[in-house]
């Protein structure tokens, strides 16, 4: 995990904005995050075992509201980016996505994509200008096929016989692959068209994986070994049907592929806020969403399904408890179902509420906001707010006995405490701290109870 770094300034201010509301950023977690590092530790040897041996694992991580699911799931990103993996976060509620429709679930992976290198290789997102992720990715893919070929992009020369040697490599690999037919047809006519500077192929190729839901018509001379004065060539076209239900699972298993060739040990998958399937207005709506929980527990646990995939599934306690969820539906809770007492940080849930912060982390916890603080606004405010003090409010959250996430609560009640002497001090007011901070957590409790409930 990096630690210990210079904090940016512009990430810092965003993260204040952020913690207001008791969240952080996710390129913000890792300058604040302190414990659960048991289950940090079993993850990292699950990614090194998946990478090395090719199988594929599905986790569920439980805990309450404000307990700190999204920001473990973030730190797990993290740390899964810096040894080479792709990673890809989505949330049901605010991506729209329904566990019991894939089609919904799919675009949202490929929007989310993320990974180091493909950062550092295409360059990062401007102010005005986002990363797409599946250009990045199919670029380089098929930059490495090409130089395989002998093609070297930028290069004052180029083999005479450069279709045919890319169409070579193809044959070598993409087309001796398992893969549903449409992808491979999309993948062999993305790196020709690469090859031929055919943009208008490679656009519409990377909106089909996308799983924009279109149909698209390529010229079917991509799929043919190159013949010179092809006399058909641009006429005869061929349709990559739209990615949607029924296709849209077997089209991860070909994003899976592409991660891999690209170079990437795989995809650690995040899927928050699993319970949103409890809002389904259905009945067999919801039995449907927990027989699609079920199969996704088994297509990224088994011999049979995905590889390379570590999936991770969100959700609150609720879900596992309430007998109208998970245990009700016998085959997907004997799949997770805990046989001891005993915590094992290898089990298929990670129950966050049994590791909560303990006081030293509470407060070290809120001195790196402080730290945070200080990079995106300045010393004043963090001078006058001295770790005696940040100590007191950690010391009155702890004791306080609100049904809240104490780490969310602390988080809110110390970026209020700082925003207000930072506010107060550039008005050239002298700060006062709050005479009465179990006033102050008891109005950041309500706050955060009312976010919970809605």
């Amino acid at each position: 995990m990096l630690e210990n770094q210079e904090i940016d300034r512009k990430i810092g201010r965003r993260m204040i904005r952020s913690l207001t509301r008791g969240t952080t950023v996710a390129d913000g977690a890792r300058y604040i995050h302190v414990g659960h590092e048991k289950w940090i530790g079993a993850q990292r040897e699950l990614f090194d075992e998946v990478a090395d041996d090719g199988g594929s694992e599905t986790k569920f991580v439980r805990g309450a509201y404000g307990s700190g699911k999204s920001h473990f799931l973030v730190v797990i990103q993290d740390i899964a980016r810096e040894t080479g993996w792709a990673t890809a976060h989505v949330e049901c509620k605010v991506d729209g996505v329904q566990i019991d429709r894939f089609e919904t679930l799919y675009p949202k992976i490929a929007d989310k994509l993320r990974a180091n290198e493909l950062q550092i290789s295409f360059g990062s997102p401007t102010d005005d200008m986002e990363l797409d992720p599946i250009r990045a990715l199919l670029d380089k893919w098929s930059q490495t096929l090409l130089h395989a070929a002998g093609i070297r992009e930028g290069a004052l020369s180029r083999p005479f016989d450069a279709p045919s040697r890319v169409y070579t490599k193809l044959e070598q690999g993409l087309m001796k692959s398992n893969l549903p037919s449409d992808f491979t047809k999309s993948l062999a006519s993305y790196v020709r068209a690469t090859e031929a500077g055919d943009f208008a192929t490679t656009n519409a190729v990377v909106d089909w994986i996308k799983g924009g839901g279109q149909r698209v018509r390529i010229s079917g001379h991509y799929l043919r070994r190159p013949v010179p004065g092809d006399a058909a060539q641009g006429r005869d076209h061929f349709e990559l049907r739209p990615l949607g239900i029924g296709t849209a699972a077997e089209a991860l298993r070909g994003l899976l592929w592409l991660i891999r060739s690209a170079g990437y040990p795989g995809l650690i998958l995040c899927i928050d806020e699993v319970e949103e399937l409890a809002k389904l207005p259905t009945r067999k709506r919801r039995d449907q969403a927990l027989q699609a929980l079920r199969e996704h527990v088994d297509n990224a646990g088994g011999d049979s399904g995905y590889r390379r995939l570590c999936l991770y599934l969100a959700a609150t306690p609720a879900m596992f408890d309430d007998e109208q969820y998970f245990p009700r539906y016998d085959a997907l809770q004997t799949r997770i179902a805990s046989v001891s007492e005993e915590i094992n940080w290898r089990a298929p849930v990670i129950d966050l509420d049994r590791t909560p912060l303990d006081l030293e982390q509470m407060k070290e916890m809120a001195r790196r906001i402080r730290a945070v603080h200080q990079a995106a606004y300045g010393s004043a405010a963090a001078t006058v707010l001295s770790v005696p003090l940040i100590d007191s409010f950690v010391d009155e959250v702890v004791r306080s006995r609100f049904r809240i996430a104490k780490p969310r609560l602390l988080a809110r009640v110390v970026v209020d405490e700082l925003e207000r002497a930072r506010q107060a001090l550039g008005a050239g007011e002298e700060y006062e701290s709050s005479s009465d901070l179990e006033d102050s957590v008891r109005q950041a409790a309500e706050a955060t109870s009312q976010e919970a409930e809605s």
